[in-house]
């Protein structure tokens, strides 16, 4: 019996030694009656993946009484429109509960942007990029540029059923960008220099720019991201505050690029499309997709990307 007690004391220590840095990183690193400042990090596109892993954590921060305030640590060029909302909804709802700071570890820009606008200060490196305001929607170039050939082929359950048309995808994309748009002229609106068609012009600026024209608060790094957000709360006094790092830090990271072959022509009101290579094994996918992306996303099969910005 004490020989199988020794053992079993033995292997615990072991597995306590082998797990304990995984554990203690998210957990304050102070004393237990500390308040702390949670660094919750997202390094990659606002996919459904990255976006939810940022949630939990989010999550956790609000539960967890001894956190105080938030550092959304972000290095994101966007991603899906849906996914890249989530966290926008996300960001907001914990800036509702406690003080979030956002620090630009690289860029935040068009939908990585958009999750941070809700924060009570945007802190940026000179090298930071952020903005590119705007959205892009992509759809199969058969179902735009054949609708009467698909309506005769198909057997439909009303008018309406599986159609995609140029201007009803022109009338979605407005919609969305004036919702993006609006976003940050009720987070930033009063430290925008620049005008709403400035903002709807989808530039990206540097972080010094970005200062000066009110899309970010201050030059700094993620230590001064922490002590402002210690600085915003009313719980925390001078540097008697822990910090914490929640999370891995992100997953995937979204390569943005023009596919090889892509032909792109430029149409009216700044609308450009992006005509892929026929693919003649297309299987079946989601037929319209809306990003809010800094760059233009990878696609294998026959498609056309309307931009508004």
């Amino acid at each position: 019996m004490t020989a199988s007690y020794v053992i079993a004391v033995t292997l615990a220590l072991v597995i306590a030694a082998i797990f304990a840095p995984v554990i203690w990183n998210g957990v304050p690193s102070g004393g237990d009656d500390d308040p702390s400042v949670a660094v919750v990090t997202l390094r990659g596109g606002t996919t459904d993946a990255n976006v939810n892993a940022v949630k939990q954590d989010l999550r956790e921060a609000q539960t967890n009484e001894s956190i105080e305030a938030v550092v959304l640590r972000v290095d994101s060029p966007g991603g899906p429109v849906d996914s890249s909302e989530e966290l926008y909804l996300a960001v907001n709802r914990t800036a509702s509960e406690m003080p979030v700071v956002a620090y630009v570890e690289g860029t935040a820009a068009s939908g990585g942007y958009y999750g941070i606008v809700p924060a009570d200060e945007i802190v940026v490196k000179p090298s930071s990029n952020v903005g590119s305001i705007g959205v892009i929607v992509q759809a199969p170039l058969s179902l735009i540029e054949q609708v009467e050939q698909q309506g005769e082929t198909f057997v439909r359950s009303g008018p309406d059923k599986a159609q995609v048309s140029k201007d009803g995808l022109r009338e979605d994309i407005e919609v969305l960008q004036r919702s993006f748009v609006g976003t940050v002229m009720r987070h930033r609106g009063e430290q925008l220099t620049v005008s709403r068609e400035e903002v709807a012009n989808g530039n990206t600026y540097l972080g010094a720019q970005a200062t000066e024209n009110g899309f970010a608060d201050r030059i700094g790094d993620s230590e001064l991201a922490i002590e402002r957000a210690a600085a915003l709360s009313d719980d925390i006094e001078g540097d008697g505050y822990d910090v914490s790092y929640l999370g891995s830090g992100g997953a995937e990271f979204n390569v943005i690029v023009v596919p090889a072959g892509a032909e792109t022509v430029q149409g009216a009101n700044n609308v450009t499309y992006l005509v892929h290579p026929d693919d003649s094994e297309m299987t079946f996918r989601e037929p319209v997709k809306y990003y809010a992306v800094w760059g233009i996303p990878a696609e294998d099969n026959n498609a056309t990307v309307i931009r508004n910005d």
